[in-house]
Order: structure tokens, then C-alpha cells, then sequence
């Protein structure tokens, strides 16, 4: 199985709703902007928007891409390039789950934010009942820092979020121990 990261682009925009919208129930329970996302121009918005923030600096979104099929999103969001950080987003559709394609995505993820970027550090914020985000949190070397009260808003209440960080120097000596 081999799993690549591409740069999201508009021509994404109907393959990229067709995943979403096949796979809806499963993902509307941990990403609220789901439930916005109604059509294939909505896709193309996030789309554009990403397109904007990359030049910006402030955003860098990949497809995550499975024997060349498309199987969900990852991602750098509030980018600090002043503070050399950003927040990493995730989803992948329900037949790609469990079986390593988020770690191989985060593999090149952190090696994109790390490497070409030069940030120093990358965080985590899942819900703290949504176990197989904190668990890929985890496998991929995230640690632990401690629990963000209602950091989250989701279906229309305050969730409490797991705070998980990775600093360049981790990386660094978890690349070197896998070598």
C-alpha cells in the first residue's frame, strides 16, 4: 500500500465532495465543518480558501492519496511562522481506517513541517473521546501535555480536547531511531 501526500488543488473540488459526502455520518461526528459542506462548490471553496493560505503562509493542506485513490485530508493550520508552529489536522474516510495510512501521512506531514518549513513545533488538539485521533496522536510520537477545557464546539455543546506536541528536536531524534 502506498500512501503520498499531494498539494490540494480545484480540480479536487468533485472527487474531494464524493468522499466527503459517501462518508458523512462517520466524519460529522468529530469534524463540525461536515455538516456544511453540502455541495461540491463548498469543496471547491475550502479548496480556494487553502490555495489563499498557502500563499499566505498560514495554511498547507495535502490530499492524502492511497495507490493513487483519494482516502482524506491532512493538513497544517494557524501557522506561527514567527513562532515556528502550527496545529495539525486530519481525516480519513472509514475503508482507509487501521490500517497505517494516517502514520504513513503524518510521516511525510511532520517531514514537510519540520524540514521544508522549518517549524519547531506541531500540536495536536482532539476531542478527548475521540480515542483513534488520540491514538494516532501517540503512535506518530505526540506527547501528551495535558487537557484544553472546552476547547472544542461540537453538535452544539463545549468538548474538552487532549493536547499532544511534537517539538523538531523529537522528530529529529525519532527519524535518526528508525533509520
Amino acid at each position: 500500500m502506498n500512501t503520498c501526500l499531494r498539494p490540494v488543488a480545484e480540480q479536487d473540488a468533485a472527487a474531494l465532495f464524493a468522499l466527503v459526502d459517501a462518508h458523512r455520518a462517520a466524519l460529522a461526528s468529530w469534524l463540525p465543518w461536515v455538516a456544511a459542506t453540502h455541495s461540491q462548490q463548498d469543496s471547491l471553496a475550502f479548496l480556494q480558501h487553502s490555495a489563499v493560505a498557502r500563499q499566505q503562509g498560514s495554511q498547507y493542506d495535502w490530499l492524502i492519496l492511497v495507490d493513487g485513490q483519494l482516502a482524506g485530508v491532512c493538513g497544517l493550520h494557524s501557522v506561527s511562522a514567527a513562532n515556528r508552529r502550527a496545529c495539525v489536522g486530519y481525516w480519513l474516510a472509514p475503508p482507509y481506517v487501521g490500517r497505517g495510512v494516517m502514520q504513513a501521512a503524518l510521516q511525510q506531514l511532520c517531514g514537510q513541517a519540520f524540514g521544508t518549513l522549518g517549524l519547531q513545533r506541531l500540536v495536536i488538539d482532539p476531542a478527548l473521546a475521540n480515542v483513534r485521533s488520540i491514538a494516532v496522536a501517540q503512535r506518530a510520537g505526540f506527547r501528551f501535555e495535558g487537557i484544553l477545557r472546552q476547547h472544542l464546539w461540537l453538535h452544539g455543546q463545549a468538548h474538552d480536547a487532549a493536547c499532544y506536541s511534537l517539538l523538531a528536536t523529537e522528530w529529529a531524534v525519532r527519524q535518526h531511531g528508525q533509520a
